[in-house]
């Protein structure tokens, strides 16, 4: 097989990796593709263990090897080679082994894609179209080749939305060092992909919220002053993804949840449900009576011993032992006791309503 169809096989397979892999971290993305969510989420688990097998086993048909300049690679296809082996190990460790595992894995894999998309963009310089030299006996006109510049093109045209979402990955990659308070990714703990479903994060000032309770025949409100004086319970947990990362031993501590609805009067089998909704006025999720008994939720507003960092809720979110992310909404400043269940953001897009741990894996 030659090399030219060795590039495009591999570009083929890298480029669908790669998208889905974005398609999963960068939540505008992950909001358009709704219901296909989760097969996005199983295209770049399996497809990126296939072709990273390939790449590293069967790398002699697979791969455009060697860097030789007489096979017409250029030379640095062996540290393309390299990327992708770290991110076929990294991504390993995303789905298997303990939470410190995971987090080492979820650090890593980022800054791999970082460096993969910097590496693509270096490749596309390097081989860019250049004029053919013109030709003695004139057949030939001096000129950039049609089909290569259209390749080219497109291949750059690809690369634009990886080359922008880049700054967020190595902001993630270095964590609070890098995204302090009011930087890009919101003083996100290292370790934590911080995920919205709206532009940026919303920015609330604790003057004007209120948490809200409904439901229960009179609304009630708390200002922030109010709710300092609620009782706080502190919970150490392995805050996991169901995309696979995991930071370990995350301090929470926040009011609980069963505790404080049944103090205000909340008759669990009258309501047996309880919908949460977020300040950026999209995101919601619910919980059933059963699980907030079982799993005793709690309204956090602390963690790792300082007020949350805006990127992980600011100022209150909630957190459900034993479940995955996505039920832990951020910006709470509203909840409903109803007797009719309300399907979260993520659910409506595919993920699991019961978010316990090992409900969705993708693999």
């Amino acid at each position: 097989m030659s090399f030219r169809q060795r590039h495009w096989r591999h570009a083929g397979w890298l480029g669908l990796v790669v998208f889905t892999g974005f398609a999963l971290y960068l939540t505008t993305w992950r909001s358009a593709l709704g219901p296909l969510l989760p097969a996005a989420q199983d295209v770049h688990e399996f497809g990126g263990i296939i072709y990273g097998a390939a790449v590293v086993g069967w790398s002699g048909r697979f791969y455009p090897w060697p860097g030789r300049r007489a096979s017409g690679a250029p030379g640095f296809t062996q540290f393309g080679w390299f990327l992708i082996a770290g991110l076929l190990v990294t991504g390993v460790g995303l789905l298997v082994g303990p939470s410190l595992t995971r987090a080492i894995a979820t650090v890593g894999h980022a800054a791999f894609a970082a460096t993969l998309v910097i590496w693509v963009v270096w490749h596309l310089l390097a081989s860019r179209p250049r004029v053919a030299p013109a030709m003695r006996d004139r057949v030939a006109k001096p000129g950039i080749p049609r089909r290569a510049l259209l390749r080219w093109l497109g291949g750059a045209a690809v690369a634009v939305p990886l080359v922008a979402a880049t700054p967020s990955l190595l902001g993630m990659v270095g964590g609070r060092l890098v995204g302090a308070a009011g930087g890009t990714n919101g003083g996100a703990k290292p370790g934590f992909v911080p995920y919205t479903v709206v532009n940026g994060f919303p920015r609330v000032d604790l003057t004007t919220w209120r948490l809200t309770l409904e439901g229960l025949g009179t609304t009630r409100r708390w200002t922030w002053e109010e709710w300092q004086r609620e009782s706080v319970q502190h919970l150490t947990v392995n805050f996991r993804c169901v995309t696979g990362w995991v930071v370990p031993d995350v301090r929470f501590s926040g009011v609980n949840l069963e505790a404080w609805l049944v103090h205000h009067g909340w008759d669990p089998i009258q309501h047996p449900w309880v919908n949460f909704y977020s300040a950026d006025g999209v995101y919601t999720e619910s919980l059933n009576a059963a699980q907030i008994h079982q799993h005793q939720p709690i309204l956090a507003t602390i963690m790792d011993g300082q007020a949350l960092p805006v990127a992980q809720g600011f100022p209150m979110r909630l957190y459900v032992p034993r479940m995955y992310g996505y039920k832990a909404i951020k910006w709470l400043d509203r909840v409903q006791v109803s007797s009719r269940e309300q399907i979260g953001f993520w659910e409506q897009r595919g993920y699991p309503e019961n978010a316990y741990y090992g409900s969705y894996t993708g693999i």
